[in-house]
């Protein structure tokens, strides 16, 4: 990792927290820094949708302005007979 890309993070929060939270994780075998570096990864990662997501969000706005586009289903217990194909 190149040094000058890098920041430093200094916060201050309740002790009792930090404790609790630090107990849970060492106990997984992880670090504080590590997990809350990996936490805002997943962040990041959730805001961005991937290229599988942004293509599932584009078909279904096709589909919600094109009824004729895809079979549409009044309850969940019709969808997952249809699904199972029971």
């Amino acid at each position: 990792m190149n040094k000058n890309n890098t920041v430093t993070c200094s916060f201050s929060m309740d002790r009792e927290v930090y404790n609790a939270f630090k107990s849970i994780i060492t106990r997984n075998g992880e670090n504080v820094k590590g997990n809350i570096v990996r936490y805002m990864q997943s962040v990041i990662n959730y805001d961005i949708p991937n290229a599988e997501t942004i293509a599932a969000i584009e078909e279904v706005q096709k589909m919600k302005s094109d009824p004729t586009i895809g079979k549409t289903y009044s309850n969940v217990d019709e969808m997952m007979r249809d699904l199972l194909d029971v």
